[in-house]
């Protein structure tokens, strides 16, 4: 059954201008009201005096670019946001590291700490506390407190229920399914719980993409993260698609095992299982052992258990027969779990991100040439601008937006 539209009153749509007028400013780093017009469609008397209003909010600032200096006559003042309003902080928490970044409403770097872990597996107050280490690394030297952050985005594997914020499917990390993810890290950071806020990690990091990164300017957009766990984001028509309840992008349990099942119990999707970072470590390490494999025993300095992706790539550069094996193999899987979206999603671009990009182009390349075969309609493949980064990058942008919310908020 369909309903009428519902029109913005003119209080709704005078905060809807603020805020674009605040969105255009942050990503321009500097505008002038003239530009802001030929951006924004609205009139220059709209313009000037929702532009007076953030000014008198200390919201927005006026300056005087350096640039504009050496012009004749009275150079036009540009704006900018403010950073009057307190810290953004943003967490990223994956089963490999934790990342922590501090930066203004501006969009200015303050800081970043990260944090490696040291265990295959990692649990739940193992995770937790190496959070509270990485944030603590970057308060400003005198006593600061967490209270300085005036949002923080959590960026974590997984689903996340956008009700209760506890998480699901991250069988990475031990303990974290049904864990209330903004509740820990409040407590664990010393800081009021509703600030924080807490969004899927490839997400996140699909949203970096798309505002500054390889996604930028691109109407449809798969992300593959392919590290430990294989995860994805999607983008359509320029619009992140979560899904009816935020599931949208957990390509890790496409059916695809290859005969390489999941330990019964262990909840690790069939593809995650057959073609994430694990399996090249299995596979290499076994590949490592039999006759033909003395190089790549040798690449992992005689140690059979040391051998992962990075082992395989480097022996392939150099022509080994075992390593090449090995890729050509774990190549394919990764192409036909990448197909399989594709064909449903019809993405005009693929980001390859995770642990397993470090292959550079050695693997895209095979990715290219296995997935010709396999799709109706290529893709262009490339890599992620932000690597690994891409959760917390993305988990700093999400704060701005949601500090914009906070303080402009729908009547």
């Amino acid at each position: 059954m369909s309903t009428a539209p519902l029109f913005d009153s003119p209080q709704r749509a005078r905060v809807r201008n603020r805020r674009s007028i605040l969105d255009v400013v942050h990503s321009n780093r500097g505008i002038t009201r003239t530009q802001l017009g030929s951006i924004i469609k609205l009139s220059k008397t709209s313009i000037k005096e929702i532009c007076d209003d953030l000014i008198a909010e200390g919201l927005l600032e006026e300056f005087q670019p350096k640039s504009a200096e050496r012009q004749q006559g009275r150079p036009a003042l540009s704006l900018r946001v403010t950073t009057h309003h307190g810290v953004l902080l943003g967490i990223d928490i994956g089963a490999d590291k934790v990342s922590a970044r501090s930066s203004t409403f501006a969009g200015d770097v303050l800081d970043s700490s990260e944090v490696r872990t040291r265990r295959e597996k990692p649990d739940r107050a193992y995770l937790l506390g190496l959070v509270e280490q990485a944030v603590s690394a970057i308060r400003p030297t005198g006593g600061g407190t967490a209270e300085q952050f005036h949002t923080v985005v959590v960026s974590t594997p997984g689903v996340v229920d956008p009700q209760t914020n506890v998480v699901s499917l991250a069988p990475q990390i031990a303990g974290w399914d049904g864990l209330d993810l903004r509740a820990a890290v409040a407590e664990c950071i010393g800081c009021d719980p509703t600030r924080v806020f807490v969004e899927r990690q490839t997400d996140l990091s699909v949203l970096a993409e798309s505002i500054a990164g390889a996604a930028k300017g691109i109407d449809t957009v798969l992300y593959v993260h392919l590290g430990i766990g294989i995860g994805g984001g999607i983008i359509v028509r320029g619009e992140l698609s979560r899904g009816a309840s935020g599931a949208a992008g957990e390509l890790g349990y496409l059916p695809l095992s290859f005969g390489d099942e999941p330990p019964a119990g262990s909840r690790i999707g069939a593809w995650e299982w057959a073609a994430g970072g694990r399996a090249w470590a299995r596979h290499g390490r076994a590949a490592a052992l039999e006759p033909g494999g003395a190089r790549l025993l040798e690449l992992a300095d005689g140690d059979a258990d040391s051998v992962d992706a990075e082992v395989i790539f480097r022996g392939v550069r150099e022509g080994d027969t075992a390593s090449v094996d090995v890729f050509d193999r774990m190549a394919y899987r990764i192409a036909a779990g990448i197909a399989a979206a594709v064909c449903v999603i019809n993405p005009e671009r693929v980001l390859v991100a995770g642990g397993l990009s470090k292959g550079g182009e050695l693997l895209l390349d095979s990715l290219r040439d296995d997935l010709s075969t396999l799709v109706p309609i290529m893709p262009d493949i490339q890599l992620a601008t932000f690597g690994g980064d891409g959760g917390v990058v993305g988990a700093l942008h999400k704060a701005t937006a949601r500090a914009f919310d906070a303080l402009n908020p729908l009547p």
